[in-house]
């Protein structure tokens, strides 16, 4: 399997397990003064953080995880989503699958610019 693949695998792999743990797990995400974090700001933080050091350090893996965390909530940041139903609606599967098609159809472009 190309690098490629497996990026994109594992990061269909930790979109479907991030589903899953949210949905069963309702609980809030941690407020910081105020401030009320999502995990989608970890996996854009993160892979972020990844592209800045993949001149020094690389891990398809690692990028794969962030980039799945980032898009699980997608759909939610596009229609400003406010509630956990909202994280769930229609309208918010259907820009996780759209985002999910665009991922499938860049990830060797996305993985050859990364490495």
């Amino acid at each position: 399997m190309a690098l490629y693949d497996k990026y994109f695998l594992y990061t269909m792999i930790t979109i479907v397990i991030t589903r899953i743990f949210v949905y069963i797990f309702k609980k809030p995400s941690p407020t910081i003064k105020n401030f009320r974090t999502h995990h989608w700001m970890f996996g854009l933080a993160f892979t972020i953080i990844l592209f800045s050091i993949a001149n020094f350090y690389t891990n398809i893996y690692l990028l794969a995880i962030s980039t799945g965390i980032f898009l699980d909530e997608i759909g939610f940041i596009i229609l400003r989503g406010k509630t956990h139903e909202d994280n769930y609606s229609p309208q918010s599967f259907m820009l996780l699958m759209f985002f999910i098609l665009l991922l499938f159809i860049f990830r060797e472009i996305i993985v050859n610019f990364y490495l």
